[in-house]
């Protein structure tokens, strides 16, 4: 079975995990009354200009890899039955 850590690399996954990102921040700006800021790609990642929401992207994978490696362990120690 794949890990859900090596999922976090196959680029559909990649391509979600982005689009979500982006509208969270999306989200978070119209909800101050601010204008969100406009990404740009660079391998497959949505980079930021400005470094506050570069690094609430950043915080935000570092999340899910954490959340992914978890799972992964939780599976492990579960023989690989459903948690």
């Amino acid at each position: 079975m794949t890990t859900y850590t090596e999922m976090l690399e196959q680029p559909q996954i990649i391509t979600k995990i982005e689009s979500a990102i982006g509208g969270q921040i999306v989200s978070v700006y119209l909800a101050a009354h601010l204008t969100p800021p406009i990404p740009f790609q660079e391998n497959g990642r949505f980079k930021y200009v400005d470094p506050a929401p570069q690094k609430y992207a950043n915080h935000l994978r570092e999340g899910m890899k954490l959340f992914a490696e978890l799972l992964d362990e939780i599976h492990q120690k579960t023989g690989g039955e459903d948690a």
